[in-house]
């Protein structure tokens, strides 16, 4: 029996990586503003 692996193009794979690379920052981003506001406060933060 043979399996047969799906061919995905590899311009969709470039952008499939960059979008989830995008999603992957802006979490990190969110994650680190509100640490850092919790530790710092509104005021210093700014």
């Amino acid at each position: 029996m043979k399996v047969q692996l799906l061919k995905i193009p590899s311009h969709l794979i470039v952008a499939g990586s960059s979008w989830l690379s995008k999603i992957i920052i802006a979490g990190v981003q969110l994650a680190s503003i509100s640490y850092l506001i919790s530790i710092l406060g509104e005021e210093k933060y700014a």
